[in-house]
């Protein structure tokens, strides 16, 4: 007869109660429980349906109330703006009065605004208390005023901007664009007349360029593509067509600053930098007999 392996041990009777299976009973009793709990939590999930689809149902119509509708746009509240005044912003929003606040599409009402003023971006929220519309703006900042060109100065039938502003990057606006009269301290000095919308692209460049000069330019006339016009503090400066030598033309002027000092018995009638490496000055001599006549000195120094 073997021997018992050591370390083995009968399973006890009371081990062995304790894998034995659930009765029915026992089985039957587990499922109605799991089922009750399963209809509790799904007669929760209707009741929090139920409950926020009736609290939205009751906030919109609320909403819909008369006490929640914009009924001017004195209840457009504007922030952001500089130049253009709250009643021209508010009037630039594209609403038919009254309008339900909740009614309102904040995003589309935001691009509307761009496409309608001189704005370069928009944001516009709903409040509720008190009922209003929120809109904060960034504005287009002109840098220069579009003057018209005279009949005498146009070349056939040679298109050029209509008169109004031009910011930095050469988008064009109407004069009408912020409700500015002309002697309002808000416009630009910076002049411009004559620009050709097929060289409007250029501006950016040439706006960077003169913005940056050290010597103070008031006005430019470009009616003439092949000669572009500065009024600058020493005169009137031609510098031919535009071209990326703009700078060096620039540059050259300032080394010129001493020419009124040079020429203290006449006058500069223009200086010519289209060939910035040899500049030359033409003057007017001082008032007296025979003066009055400009002439060239291609050999002024700058």
């Amino acid at each position: 007869m073997a021997a018992p392996i050591a370390g083995l041990r009968k399973p006890t009777h009371d081990a062995m109660t304790r894998v034995s299976p659930l009765s029915r009973d026992e089985l039957k009793a587990r499922r109605q429980t799991l089922r009750r709990r399963r209809r509790i939590s799904i007669s929760q999930a209707l009741w929090r349906f139920w409950a926020l689809s009736g609290l939205t149902a009751a906030i919109f119509w609320g909403a819909t109330r008369p006490m929640w509708l914009i009924q001017s746009p004195a209840q457009i509240n504007v922030s952001g703006n500089h130049l253009l005044s709250d009643e021209a912003v508010q009037n630039l929003v594209p609403l038919k009065y009254p309008q339900a606040l909740m009614k309102v599409e904040p995003d589309t009402l935001a691009q509307q605004l761009l496409n309608r003023g001189p704005i370069t971006a928009a944001e516009v929220t709903r409040q509720l208390l008190p009922p209003r519309l929120n809109v904060h703006v960034e504005e287009r900042v002109p840098v220069a005023v579009v003057l018209p060109v005279g009949k005498g100065d146009r070349a056939g039938d040679t298109q050029y901007l209509q008169a109004g502003f031009l910011d930095a990057h050469g988008a064009w606006m109407p004069l009408s664009s912020f409700g500015l009269g002309s002697a309002s301290p808000q416009l630009p000095k910076l002049q411009l007349r004559g620009i050709q919308p097929q060289y409007q692209r250029y501006w950016p460049q040439i706006y960077e360029t003169i913005s940056r000069s050290p010597v103070a330019i008031t006005a430019i006339d470009w009616h003439d593509p092949n000669n572009l016009v500065l009024q600058t503090a020493l005169g009137t400066v031609y510098l031919g067509p535009y071209s990326p030598e703009l700078d060096q033309q620039l540059a050259t002027l300032d080394k010129m600053r001493n020419l009124p000092n040079q020429l203290a018995d006449t006058e500069v009638a223009r200086i010519d930098l289209s060939n910035p490496n040899v500049p030359s000055v033409a003057v007017v001599d001082a008032p007296g007999p025979g003066a009055g006549a400009p002439s060239s000195n291609p050999n002024a120094s700058p």
